[in-house]
């Protein structure tokens, strides 16, 4: 019984609310004794004004990082306790006045730090001052059996900085971020404020970081070109930081990093391509980098004050897939040129030297060219090392959207507000996502905000909202209109074949914003944009787009030295077919609509003359001149690529290659259905 009296005394003494009585209660004999040291020397009594006056100071100094309240709070406290002292070594400390000075003054003085404890817990954020956040808050937030508190909170303006210490084996950072919800509404924060940052060091400690007030809501105008003439290695600067820091990015680095691709994930209204326009201008303004864009929805709404600088720029589905295939001999073509003159990758003494300007190809709505079956997979697997980054703007990045082969290659996301949960696990890394990135609770109620997953980013800004500045056509046109470009290397220009010869060339004369356009119709983005080019110029480009492709399709094969099976060749309908399944074999007629069985059956004729041709690989290129409604396979190349697949997995006609899209011919003894 006794011991546990002690106990409970002790536990008593030690808590933060009996500090300041015991502070109090310690004065007094400090003050007797002190009197009967110093109370007759003058000189000590000078002292110990001094030090009075340097502890009241120090005490207003060191409260420079808390609220003005705490700070002069503790500053008076300190100022009355050593002003007490000094008063008690000067004079008597025991006589009546000081002894009711010491008690009432005391009882005051303690109490007042008691009533400001027991009130922390409410915030006081009259000023945009964060929310304090006390450890009893914090423990029934996150769980107090599990998860403590490493250390004092940090409070800064608008951002508290909570260590928290995990118990081992019991709880991990994933699990917590899984609190995130629960942890904000405890804070009364909006879920997107409180964030888990994972100590890379430590799994059993991680960091709580709550920002209560959204200071993204008011969006920030583009300040300008972050280096005009400068090299495409250095930083690309997009936008704003919740705290003020600037959001930056690199397509290269000049810090030894390679190349990195992009996926910019938004949905309809998000300000994804608003956003990307931003990145897009200031790589314009770099001395040796040039653009290709590709938008087969929007082209006009996405390119038009950009048409006149890009290098290449396609609006149709085929101009696209034509810029895309192009790409594979360009890419082939760098690199070997940079390979020979000793550039393992591309830098800019590649630019000086061989006058090879760095590629950024700018894919907006990307989803379209993988529904048509366009294989980008070894597009952006070879593209780093030759000089090329890959953009590729898409809605939602779901394996139906877009190939998965595709998507890890892309080592960067810009990710801006999505539809859903499911649609952000799939844009966002897991342990992003554990920490508190959260672009579905914006949707696109809050276009331009975003999320940066990208080399060379702090890893503790991965799930810290950004917001990119905010532009318009007239500051894209204005900027562009005077910065120098550099021109495409011979190299690359041969590599890009008649596909890129023949590309549409704008004027900037035509598309400026300040034209007199006879066109009503307007135009606006997500932040609003001036007038579009007139009805008449629309017209001539698309014309001309069109002749463009037409002659490219007629051109299209005439680099390739004498092809082994002659596309006008008539292939007669095989008298026996292999099926998929239990289908009945049929026999194609040209006078009928061609079925699904007699379409697999041509496939399979196609094969015999492949075979006959003494073909070693194929792929659904070399079907391309049997494909569409007129075509001997009746089929487009969506429907004819998971076919090709199949009889892959099947393992009887065709086998897997160590290249997507590429399959080895197989010579079976074909024996009847």
């Amino acid at each position: 019984m006794a011991d546990s009296l002690k106990a409970d005394l002790w536990k008593a003494a030690k808590h933060q609310r009996t500090r300041p009585w015991l502070a109090v209660i310690a004065e007094l004999p400090a003050s007797v004794g002190a009197h009967a040291l110093w109370g007759h020397s003058p000189l000590a009594a000078a002292g110990l004004t001094v030090a009075s006056g340097l502890m009241t100071a120090t005490t207003w100094w060191a409260g420079k990082g808390t609220s003005d309240q705490r700070r002069r709070h503790a500053t008076l406290t300190t100022g009355a306790a050593s002003g007490f002292l000094l008063l008690g070594t000067i004079t008597n400390p025991v006589s009546p006045f000081m002894l009711s000075t010491w008690a009432i003054g005391g009882a005051v003085t303690a109490g007042g730090w008691n009533i400001r404890q027991i009130l922390r817990t409410n915030p006081d954020n009259q000023h945009g001052q964060p929310a304090a956040i006390e450890q009893g808050i914090l423990t029934k937030a996150i769980g107090q059996a599990k998860v403590q508190l490493r250390g004092t909170p940090k409070v800064e303006p608008n951002k508290v900085t909570a260590p928290i210490q995990l118990a081992p084996g019991e709880v991990t950072t994933d699990e917590l971020g899984n609190r995130v919800k629960h942890i904000a509404a405890e804070f009364g924060v909006a879920p997107t404020a409180v964030r888990i940052l994972p100590d890379p060091d430590r799994g059993d400690r991680a960091t709580l970081v709550v920002v209560p007030q959204d200071m993204l809501k008011q969006p920030t105008d583009w300040p300008g070109p972050s280096s005009p003439g400068g090299s495409i290695t250095e930083a690309i600067h997009i936008g704003l930081y919740e705290d003020g820091a600037p959001a930056v990015l690199w397509f290269p680095s000049g810090l030894g990093r390679n190349a990195t691709h992009f996926l910019t994930a938004g949905m309809n209204g998000s300000g994804k391509s608003a956003g990307q326009s931003v990145a897009i201008t200031e790589a314009l303004t770099r001395c040796d980098v040039v653009v290709w864009a590709i938008d087969p929805s929007k082209g006009m709404q996405t390119f038009a004050p950009f048409l006149p600088y890009l290098d290449w720029v396609e609006m149709t589905l085929k101009g696209g897939e034509a810029m895309i295939s192009a790409l594979s001999d360009v890419i082939t073509a760098r690199a070997n040129e940079l390979g020979r003159n000793g550039f393992k990758n591309w830098t800019p003494d590649a630019f000086e030297q061989l006058g090879m300007p760095y590629i950024i190809v700018w894919i907006e709505e990307a989803a379209k060219f993988f529904r048509e079956g366009t294989e980008m997979e070894g597009l952006v697997m070879e593209a780093r090392s030759a000089g090329i980054s890959v953009i590729v703007s898409l809605q939602r990045p779901s394996s139906t959207s877009m190939p998965t082969d595709v998507r890890e290659q892309l080592g960067g996301a810009l990710v801006f507000g999505v539809k859903g949960s499911t649609t952000a696990d799939m844009a966002l890394p897991d342990d992003v996502r554990d920490a508190g990135a959260r672009p579905e609770a914006w949707e696109n109620r809050r276009p331009g905000y975003a999320y940066l997953v990208a080399p060379g980013v702090d890893e503790d800004r991965y799930a810290t909202p950004l917001r990119t500045y905010r532009i318009d056509d007239d500051a894209i046109a204005g900027v562009l209109a005077v910065t120098h470009r550099p021109t495409l290397d011979p190299v690359t220009t041969a590599a890009a074949g008649q596909a890129y010869a023949d590309r549409t060339i704008y004027e900037p004369d035509v598309y400026a914003p300040d034209t007199d356009l006879t066109s009503t119709d307007t135009h606006t983005d997500d932040f609003g944009g001036p007038d579009m080019p007139g009805a008449d110029d629309l017209e001539d480009a698309i014309l001309a787009s069109v002749e463009r492709d037409i002659r490219a399709g007629e051109d299209e094969d005439d680099d390739t030295p004498d092809p082994v099976v002659d596309p006008t060749k008539e292939i007669p309908a095989p008298a026996t077919t292999w099926t998929f399944g239990t289908a009945t074999a049929t026999t194609a007629s040209s006078n009928d609509e061609i079925t699904t069985e007699q379409a697999v059956a041509a496939v399979h004729a196609l094969l015999d003359e492949f075979r006959k041709a003494g073909y070693d690989t194929l792929g659904p290129r070399d079907f391309k001149p049997y494909l569409g409604g007129d075509g001997y396979i009746g089929r487009s190349r969506a429907w004819l690529s998971p076919r090709l697949a199949e009889l892959a997995e099947q393992g009887i006609h065709l086998a897997d290659t160590d290249t997507p899209g590429v399959y080895r011919l197989l010579y079976p003894e074909l024996q009847p259905a």
